[in-house]
């Protein structure tokens, strides 16, 4: 950057300052700069700054006290989402998260998906039985439905290797155990977060101390003549000004 941009930039940055100034201090150069009106611009910014500073201490202490009451009821609502999203799994759960899968078969956390030529649909993991065997060429997948139903799935070990298949049953066989040991707890459960969401819901503590909290910061504020008193301050001190230049600064 040469010498004439710098020194642009810095007039520039005077005429700023000086055009503040006298926009801070109408009435002309005087006025906004001799030092015979030092006292008199001392007074209209003393009062200016009182009133500022006042208004900005009871925003921020306002703004505070709302975010606290806000945080508290958004908390308070998440916390009583989360349990009704957990009654709700609970009754209804569903297929659950995905846990493994292979041609034709996907394994959820509670059902088998089945999606064959000869049969489509969700096999509740809880009420059915699988087992395979293996031949040299092919392994087989014996699926057998709550309605007694029997399934065959033949993958020739050139497509889907052995151990693949014996650990997909596995993984079968071990959701099997974890979805039965669900439907024996799941009547329990159901109790236990029902009672929760009961508990979480009429747990309104925090939320009503942040909401007390507010209410209090917005009464003090109201009956507080600080800022009043200041705002006439000021008033005066404009009215001074104006008496002693002829205009009225904002």
């Amino acid at each position: 950057m040469n010498a004439g941009i710098w020194i642009l930039l810095v007039l520039l940055a005077v005429a700023g300052v000086i055009g503040r100034r006298l926009h801070r201090y109408p009435g002309g150069w005087k006025y906004a700069f001799a030092p015979e009106h030092d006292a008199a611009r001392r007074d209209l910014g003393t009062a200016r700054d009182t009133l500022r500073d006042l208004k900005r201490s009871a925003q921020k202490e306002l703004a505070g006290a709302r975010a606290s009451a806000e945080a508290a009821a958004t908390a308070h609502r998440r916390r009583v989402r989360e349990a009704e999203e957990h009654l709700a799994y609970l009754r209804e759960p569903g297929r659950g998260g995905f846990r493994a899968e292979i041609d034709g078969l996907s394994l959820y956390e509670h059902v088998l998906a089945v999606n064959t030529d000869d049969w489509r649909g969700d096999l509740p993991l809880h009420d059915i039985s699988v087992r395979s065997d293996h031949s040299p060429t092919a392994g087989h997948v014996y699926l057998v439905a709550p309605n007694g139903r029997q399934h065959l799935l033949t993958y020739p070990v050139a497509d889907i290797g052995e151990e693949y298949v014996r650990r997909f049953v596995v993984d079968v066989h071990n959701a099997v155990s974890d979805a039965k040991a669900f439907q024996q707890e799941r009547a329990s459960l159901i109790r236990q977060a029902g009672a929760d969401l009961r508990r979480i819901r009429s747990d309104t503590g925090e939320r009503a101390e942040a909401e007390l909290r507010l209410g209090e910061v917005t009464a003090r504020q109201g009956n507080d003549i600080r800022i009043p008193r200041a705002r006439q301050d000021l008033d005066a001190a404009q009215d001074r000004w104006h008496a002693l230049t002829g205009h009225r600064p904002h």
